[in-house]
């Protein structure tokens, strides 16, 4: 008899984990659960893309802010909040993201500054981080690397995407 059994019933209609988190990186997600990001802070994801990483955020009472130079990407942040104002998510690169200085307790920047043109590119975009971070915020940053990667087989895409594929889990 599970079926009829009341647990069973209040599960199925419980939000699926997918639901409830999004696509959120799991590194980002590990630093809510240590209470390092805490209902009531003012985040931003530069670099926000569709909103993957506010998903929870969102649901949890979070003030929410995001960048990303993609409009599309903005438009789909911005269906995620439509209870927001607008200018909480704005079309800017992360070298020139307009908030005022020392607005966030939180900036995520997950998976973006490893698409950097070049150092001076890379120093813009992590001075413009630090200039929105309150002193004492937390600053989130993932990217991608070939650190440790065979690099003088690289250069061919065959060969990369095998190194690629090697490398993933």
């Amino acid at each position: 008899m599970l079926l009829g059994h009341p647990f069973i019933i209040r599960c199925e209609s419980m939000p699926t984990l997918q639901q409830q988190l999004g696509q959120i990186d799991i590194y980002f997600f590990d630093q809510i659960l240590s209470s390092n990001i805490m209902p009531g802070m003012r985040v931003l994801d530069a670099g926000c893309g569709p909103g993957r990483n506010l998903v929870y955020l969102l649901r949890e009472g979070y003030e929410i802010f995001g960048s990303d130079q993609n409009p599309e990407a903005i438009a789909q942040t911005r269906a995620l909040a439509p209870h927001l104002p607008a200018e909480n998510f704005r079309i800017e690169p992360i070298e020139a993201i307009s908030y005022p200085d020392d607005t966030f307790d939180v900036v995520i920047c997950s998976a973006v500054l490893h698409f950097a043109r070049d150092d001076a590119h890379f120093n813009a975009m992590l001075e413009n981080l630090w200039r929105v971070l309150k002193p004492g915020g937390l600053l989130f940053c993932r990217l991608a690397s070939t650190i440790g990667m065979l690099h003088d087989h690289l250069d061919h895409p065959q060969t990369h995407a095998l190194a690629w594929k090697k490398l993933s889990f």
